[in-house]
């Protein structure tokens, strides 16, 4: 019974990356294009500075701003005020009382039951919610995680927040972002260890990484605020340690 469960999951998993790219990506990939166009128009009759601010208008304003041919350069100016305020301070992960976390499933049938603590199990798995939201300081020079490829890496951290930054990776870094997608398979065969905020074992970054032999420590919480371009690091994905090489260690 194990090995057909293992052989249909094997067949079936590919399919997931399929979901991934005609569900998801290639549809936005079609809106982001639309989305420009408007924006490449808009730019050409000097109502916003480049195509790319009218990511910062809503859907409407950009319709109204093709019809009346406005400014909106400084409603742009603001909104992107805005989101550089949203992303310094993201606030809490909740408000008031801590979550009491999910309901019992004892009064489901036993069918039924085992469902869901199959997916509730698989989603900590995926998400590690408690460890990706701690609050987390660097402790003897060190950020803890979870272990999610063996191995033990020394280098040079690159903080990369999203795929628009992939011009920054240099061969044998260690990659630092908040989290990985299908998008960054393309960038794992160059780096040395990979470090995230979020993320558990069976999450996208410790698969792939695991996959590559990358040493990995995912969940971190906070390592992209906490680690910055250049600092020198050992990660140590066997135990989910990332630890900071102080400037007399490095020197020696």
């Amino acid at each position: 019974r194990l090995h057909r469960v293992v052989e249909r999951g094997a067949r079936a998993y590919p399919v997931r990356e399929d979901n991934e790219f005609f569900c998801f990506s290639s549809p936005l990939a079609l809106l982001r294009y639309a989305a420009l166009e408007i924006g490449r128009r808009l730019a050409d009759e000097g109502v916003i500075d480049s195509p790319d601010d009218v990511l910062y208008l809503e859907i409407e304003e950009a319709k109204g701003a093709l019809l009346d041919g406005g400014d909106r350069r400084q409603l742009v100016v603001r909104r992107k005020a805005e989101w550089a305020w949203a992303k310094q301070n993201p606030g809490p992960p909740y408000y008031g009382d801590p979550p009491a976390g999910p309901p019992s499933f004892d009064f489901l049938p036993a069918e039924a039951r085992a469902l869901m603590e199959s997916l509730m199990w698989n989603n900590d798995m995926i998400m590690a919610v408690e460890q990706s939201t701690r609050e987390e300081e660097i402790l003897d020079s060190s950020i803890t995680g979870i272990a999610a490829s063996r191995g033990e890496y020394v280098g040079t951290v690159r903080v990369v927040m999203g795929e628009r930054e992939f011009h920054k990776i240099q061969p044998g870094d260690v990659v630092v972002c908040p989290i990985t997608s299908p998008v960054w398979s393309v960038v794992f065969p160059m780096i040395g260890a990979l470090v995230t905020d979020t993320g558990g074992v069976l999450s996208h970054p410790a698969i792939i990484a695991r996959e590559y032999r990358v040493p990995a420590v995912v969940a971190t919480a906070r390592a992209t605020s906490m680690l910055k371009d250049g600092d020198l690091v050992t990660v140590d994905g066997t135990n989910g340690i990332v630890r900071l090489r102080l400037q007399e260690e490095v020197s020696n």
